[in-house]
């Protein structure tokens, strides 16, 4: 049985559409990494957004206490002294928002909160779609791209300006 020439061209652009379609699963990395893409992308968010709280609770209270709870229970508190200091109403302390777990802070040689650190499942550039508002003065490299998947801590200023 013979194939007609236009079985053979038929079957080339089966062959060339299915060879398309798997070279870009290749590059993009597929469904499963644009889902680590987004988890990254909700971390860095609350990254950002439990920075300021800690800054809140910094310029409210000094040290900032090695058993987070205290500080999450303080935001719980619409009166709260964190939430009276200047641009502090609308802060809020999160925890990683895939694990449920507080973010890992890391401490000077004086025991002030020197780093906020998450652990991150992609290595890719940060994207411009998160809001930075005063959290960029706050932790100053929160834009830099990572450089591999894993943890990665970023600066704090606790003492900056909340404006």
């Amino acid at each position: 049985m013979a194939f007609d020439r236009h079985t053979l061209i038929g079957g080339a652009l089966v062959g060339v559409v299915a060879i398309a379609c798997i070279a870009g699963l290749l590059i993009t990395g597929g469904p499963g990494e644009a889902r680590k893409q987004k988890e990254d992308a909700a971390r860095l968010t609350a990254v950002s957004e439990t920075a300021v709280a800690l800054a809140c609770y910094h310029q409210a209270h000094g040290s900032i206490p090695a058993d987070t709870a205290q500080v999450e229970t303080e935001f719980a508190d619409a009166a709260s002294a964190s939430r009276r200091v200047k641009g502090c109403a609308s802060a809020r302390f999160e925890n990683d928002p895939v694990t449920g777990e507080p973010f890992h802070l890391r401490r000077d040689d004086t025991g002030i909160v020197a780093q906020i650190c998450a652990e991150f499942a992609t290595s890719k550039s940060v994207g411009g779609r998160i809001r930075y508002g005063s959290a960029k003065a706050i932790v100053p490299d929160l834009r830099e791209a990572r450089e591999t998947p894993g943890e990665h801590c970023f600066a704090l200023n606790l003492d900056a300006d909340l404006d």
